[in-house]
């Protein structure tokens, strides 16, 4: 975690039911010895950002750009919990020096760098508008210490990819010590609440805007209505399964249309892959029929899909290779990128055709009837009545049994096929493990861990081996063609780097692996399996 971000700022915030309640907190402060001044009324226009899967949020901070009294502020507050209406929060505010045109492009170079820190390489989307009309005044406690009292009244709107919905308004009281100690603002909360009964917030504006606006933060872990238990029937776990992961697909697609962030079509392909792979675990499952069409159209998808990807990656990489090449200079790297962002705009719109093609929505359309059509009480298919606590465990360590041969393969032999056809079994026994983790909590979760750690040093691996595919293909559509040498030097040293970094991937490899091929974790995963789960009913 990042250290904290600017000052301190110690403030109570209390709900108030009605906008009156204004003038009856003011008169009883004045009559316990409290001194008022009123202030002036402000219109604040609070526009929140974060990435689209809320990365700031999950970090515990909150990004806003306020527009108030022809200012426009970006600030950057901690968010922590709330103790009787009292929060404790750090908080850096820089008012921006020129008109902000793209809210998301920060021009507060100190907090852009802080954001960026946090949720790079993911881009910055706006999520909700809060507009706040607030009255202050200026309170002096028979302390002497001085407080700024503001009533508000809010209203919310969704932003971005959210869906747009009516919501009250909310009511509150906030008040911000300005000098003097905190029992303060605790002494004047404990005075108001048993005067009134009001009571003290519990979060913030944002969290209560993204409350009442139900506000969806995308989620790798099911709901618990897709959740599956050990005494499911297989087609029902299926059925389950495919759900939350066409869901998952259908959120990410207004994010793949407008291109603003490249994890769109990363997490779009994901879902793809991995209802695929549940087809394949639970073969048998679904009618013959309906698991061919839905293996088909899934992995026509993951194909469009993963032309965009690809070139993603590369991208994302190039962005370490131009610090570790000494040919690398701004021109350079332009020309290269540009090229590349070329051939990935192709690429984008072959996928936005096919993702508003008929094919799709022929896809779309029997992947819901199929969720919504009710289980058969004599299904066709073969393994259909197989119950989950019966077949989980065969497929898991059928897929362990796998995964452990061929890594003792890699291990004897370590060439690349050999590496690449261990990354596939590892990623089909961590997606088996990830589809029925739920039915036995979270017994299951390190192991998961240990896989994921596997996976993703054979992956970068396989990243070295598309990368240099790659430049030999951008070799051979520039041969013939005015290049400029430095250009092509810089390829060179770009393919060279390649050969170092998995000569480094496959030596971590080998580390991870001594930590997973163990008798320790075989017996772990053994005895997992066979321990009663959750077997809870629908």
């Amino acid at each position: 975690m990042k250290s904290e971000p600017g000052a301190r700022e110690i403030e109570l915030k209390l709900q108030l039911p009605v906008p009156d309640a204004q003038q009856l907190i003011v008169g009883f402060l004045d009559s316990k010895g409290y001194r008022l001044k009123l202030g002036k009324k402000v219109l604040n226009e609070d526009l929140y950002m974060d990435s689209f899967e809320w990365t700031l949020f999950r970090n515990n901070y909150a990004l806003r750009l306020r527009r108030s009294d022809g200012k426009e502020i970006y600030t950057l507050k901690s968010i922590g919990s709330m103790e009787r209406g009292l929060a404790d929060r750090h908080e850096m505010e820089i008012v921006s020096r020129r008109p902000v045109t793209t809210p998301t492009d920060i021009t507060a170079k100190k907090i852009k760098k802080f954001v960026y820190d946090q949720i790079y390489p993911r881009s910055l989307v706006e999520q909700i508008l809060i507009k706040t009309n607030r009255q202050l005044y200026e309170l002096v406690c028979p302390s002497g210490d001085r407080i700024e009292l503001a009533f508000d009244v809010s209203s919310f709107l969704a932003k971005g990819f959210n869906k747009g919905r009516k919501v009250p308004r909310l009511y509150e009281m906030e008040a911000e010590l300005k000098k003097g100690l905190p029992q303060s603002l605790g002494d004047l909360s404990e005075l108001i609440v048993q005067q009134f009964g009001y009571l003290p917030s519990t979060q913030s504006k944002l969290e209560t805007a993204m409350e009442r606006l139900k506000v969806h933060i995308v989620s790798k872990r099911p709901p618990s209505r897709l959740r599956v238990k050990l005494d499911d029937r297989f087609d029902l776990a299926v059925k389950k399964i495919l759900q939350f992961h066409m869901e998952r697909f259908e959120e990410y697609l207004p994010g793949v249309h407008l291109d603003v962030d490249t994890e769109f079509v990363h997490q779009a392909r994901v879902s793809t892959r991995r209802m695929r792979s549940a087809l394949r675990l639970f073969k048998g499952t679904l009618p013959k029929g309906t698991a061919g069409f839905f293996a088909n159209e899934l992995k026509w998808l993951g194909t469009v899909f993963g032309h965009v990807r690809d070139l993603d990656v590369f991208l994302l990489n190039f962005n370490k290779f131009e610090k570790m090449i000494e040919s690398s200079s701004a021109r350079h790297r332009k020309i290269l990128e540009d090229w590349i962002a070329d051939h990935r705009s192709v690429h984008l719109e072959n996928l936005r055709n096919a993702l508003v093609s008929q094919r799709l929505k022929r896809f779309r359309t029997r992947m819901s009837a199929y969720i919504k059509r009710p289980l058969p009480k004599r299904p066709a298919a073969p393994l259909a009545l197989r119950m989950l606590q019966d077949g989980a465990p065969e497929i898991i360590l059928e897929k362990h049994r796998s995964v452990l041969k061929q890594g003792r393969k890699v291990i004897e032999k370590p060439k690349l096929k050999n590496f690449h056809n261990l990354r596939i079994q590892v990623k089909k026994l961590r997606y088996a493990c990830e589809f029925v983790s739920p039915a036995y909590g979270k017994a299951l979760q390190e192991f998961i861990r240990e896989t994921v750690k596997i996976q993703d040093c054979l992956g970068e691996l396989q990243d070295t081996v598309f990368t240099r595919n790659f430049i030999d293909y951008i070799r051979s559509e520039w041969d013939g063609k005015v290049v400029e040498p430095k250009l092509l030097f810089m390829l060179g040293e770009i393919y060279q780097l390649q050969s170092e970094i998995a000569r480094t991937k496959q030596a971590q490899f080998v580390e991870i692996w001594k930590l997973f091929d163990t008798d320790s974790t075989s017996g772990n995963l053994l005895t997992i399996l066979h321990r009663k789960g959750d077997t809870g009913g629908q």
